[in-house]
């Protein structure tokens, strides 16, 4: 019987590859008649593709997947948003796709949370004093907000809308959260309206801080524009965490500077690297971070435990969790 061939490209670095192999093997139930096969590089993915049973990988270029056949039965990402291979080939394929759904759902939850406190603590006012050494004290305080009973609208309620949700309720915040197949408004345990995506303006006027925490498709690609944002208060922070081109950037910026909202905090943007020359960087009340809210040491380490997981379900002939419909894109 031949063995079951299972390319790994997570890392370039061998040494590297030597332990995420090690941790995946001690998590197998079995590794008899597995072959495991480390991808360094896309080119050497494209000679290999062919051979492969299981890939896990953080992108997949149509270029590489065509040189693919039906051996290939199943992709792992290891990383949430895969828009960008969400290709025809693998589409119109019988490859099952998985994803990092929920990876990244614990350190972008804190993320969002530090953002919302450097606003609502005035930490950018604070900066200003340890620069100028003026003492403004009344100035600063007058404009202090207290997070509890303020409420926090999340656009998409997966396992990073639901981490988010969970930490707002320490903080006895109200939380409104869209979800695209609720049907009907419902309260749940961690939030207080849940609501279809077709009531967004609701969550939109009501929220004094709205989270975008959905996937990008053509669905939600300038899901955000200036019609959307002139219903949020003029008291009201924006901050985005999915993919920057949910919302439309040019109008954010008009908003931003005509103070129709009260700042934005941003951590993805439609291209990247965000140019030098974008007016986003010389605007008050803008937090600005390089793409890094998802990021942190362990990351590929439980990536690799949560292919393993999935890893011994297909091997047990299980349901695989995480499976990316291929009409929803997500």
């Amino acid at each position: 019987m031949s063995s079951l061939k299972i390319g790994i490209q997570l890392t370039q670095n061998p040494e590297k590859y030597k332990t995420l192999l090690s941790v995946l093997k001690s998590e197998l139930s079995s590794t008899k008649g597995l072959e495991f096969i480390h991808i360094r590089t896309h080119e050497y993915l494209k000679d290999v593709i062919q051979n492969l049973n299981i890939l896990t990988t953080y992108y997949l270029p149509e270029k590489y997947f065509t040189h693919g056949n039906e051996n290939l039965k199943w992709v792992h990402f290891g990383n949430a948003g895969i828009e960008q291979s969400l290709h025809d080939p693998l589409l119109k394929s019988k490859t099952i796709i998985t994803n990092a759904r929920g990876v990244h759902a614990g350190p972008v939850s804190e993320f969002v949370m530090s953002t919302m406190l450097y606003f609502a603590k005035r930490f950018n006012d604070c900066h200003k004093f340890i620069q100028t050494k003026n003492w403004t004290q009344w100035e600063v305080a007058k404009q202090m907000v207290q997070l509890k009973g303020k409420t926090i609208g999340i656009i998409g309620f997966g396992s990073l809308g639901k981490a988010i949700a969970k930490k707002a309720n320490a903080f006895e915040m109200r939380v409104i959260a869209t979800r695209r197949l609720q049907k009907k408004v419902e309260h749940k345990k961690t939030v207080d309206e849940l609501i279809p995506i077709s009531m967004l303006g609701h969550l939109l006027k009501n929220s004094d801080f709205v989270v975008v925490a959905c996937p990008l498709t053509p669905l939600t690609k300038g899901m955000i524009g200036k019609k959307e944002l002139a219903k949020m208060k003029d008291s009201a922070f924006i901050i985005n965490v999915a993919r920057g081109a949910i919302i439309n950037e040019q109008e954010l910026i008009q908003a931003l500077i005509q103070k129709t909202i009260a700042g934005a905090a941003l951590d993805v943007f439609e291209k990247e690297p965000l140019p030098k020359e974008s007016p986003l960087f010389t605007l008050d009340d803008v937090f600005l971070s390089p793409h890094i809210s998802g990021n942190f040491p362990e990351y590929q380490h439980d990536v690799v435990l949560q292919f393993a997981e999935n890893l011994n379900r297909y091997l047990a002939g299980k349901e695989l969790k995480n499976r990316v419909c291929k009409k929803r894109l997500y």
